[in-house]
């Protein structure tokens, strides 16, 4: 579990009932990051003359999932602005006072400590459908760190988060409730053939490990696909290397003849690229889906990365072509 004292101090959280909401344009500018013309800042087109529901979810990975279960029945907002990093990132006190606002908040439990108190004053308040995106996925002792939460990049567990969404929405609307169990349904379609593409990328590999230069995040692909990934860097983004760790980094590196660093494409870059000039390795992409990017990623890359990328975008277009290169792994 991330300890707590690696998280920016992030204000108390003061939640406090207002009037029905009218409209996400009702929301306080501590939300401009998340509306406007910020391609996460809603739903699919609305229905004529039908209710609106507004749902917020405190990170992209969430977010994708929120609105591939909600259809064109709810404008789902992900509080995290883009070009920020989710596991990073607080909330500014506006922001949180707006939470109350809408009708659903769907949230990671110990993913960073703003989001587990504001689900326990909404709880509290019973106005607000909180929903756990983690329940009943059990966090396991991975190599980097106890209770690992990052669940979300194991697209077969991502299937039980999927489904806690669907419920959850459907008790915010439930005359939609068939159809958001319709929906999951699809989606988790979706994400068992990307299982199925990442399973057949290790099945082919000649290697069996990758270097990632920033935090380590990937872990539950070792548990699902055996890869044993390495890196110098802790699990907060705001960890460093040590000397010795990056000496351990670059033996590894020479012991298993890997030809390519990864890093995550919502961090910082000069320790990846440290790496890479110093062993003769190239850098690839990878991405922990808590980041949203405008653009090409910090480091040139072929990619150009879309605000409004969902789930399966962030695997298809980054991970596991970077991890097809990295592990040698050649195409049937």
């Amino acid at each position: 579990m991330i300890d707590d004292s690696k998280d920016r101090s992030s204000p108390p959280l003061r939640i406090t009932r207002r009037s029905a909401l009218a409209g996400v344009g009702t929301l306080t500018a501590g939300l401009a990051g998340c509306l406007g013309d910020d391609p996460q800042s809603g739903g699919n087109d609305p229905d004529d003359g039908a209710e609106r529901f507004t749902v917020f979810a405190t990170m992209p990975a969430v977010w994708d999932f929120v609105r591939q279960v909600a259809g064109d029945h709810m404008d789902v907002i992900d509080l995290v602005p883009v070009g920020e990093h989710g596991h990073d990132w607080n909330p500014e006190p506006g922001t949180v006072q707006d939470l109350d606002e809408a009708d659903g908040f769907v949230y990671l439990r110990e993913f960073s400590s703003w989001q587990d108190d504001a689900a326990t004053q909404l709880r509290a308040e019973d106005d607000v459908v909180v929903i756990e995106a983690s329940e009943g996925i059990e966090f396991f002792d991975s190599p980097a760190e106890d209770d690992d939460e990052h669940w979300w990049l194991d697209p077969i567990e991502c299937q039980t988060g999927v489904s806690n969404v669907a419920d959850g929405i459907a008790r915010i609307d439930p005359e939609h409730a068939e159809e958001y169990e319709a929906n999951a349904d699809a989606f988790n379609d979706e994400l068992e053939a990307l299982h199925e593409e990442f399973q057949g990328i290790v099945d082919r590999a000649e290697l069996n490990e990758i270097v990632v230069a920033t935090h380590d995040s990937f872990q539950w692909w070792n548990r699902r696909y055996g890869i044993d990934i390495y890196s110098p860097v802790g699990t907060s983004p705001d960890d460093a290397a040590s000397p010795q760790d990056v000496q351990e980094i670059e033996e590894l590196i020479e012991e298993f003849g890997i030809d390519h660093v990864l890093y995550d494409v919502g961090e910082p870059s000069p320790l990846a690229e440290s790496l890479a000039d110093e062993m003769g390795a190239d850098i690839l992409p990878l991405s922990p889906v808590e980041t949203q990017i405008d653009g090409a990623p910090e480091i040139d890359s072929d990619v150009r990365m879309e605000p409004d990328w969902g789930y399966v975008d962030h695997f298809r277009e980054l991970n596991l072509p970077s991890l097809e290169t990295a592990l040698k792994s050649e195409r049937s």
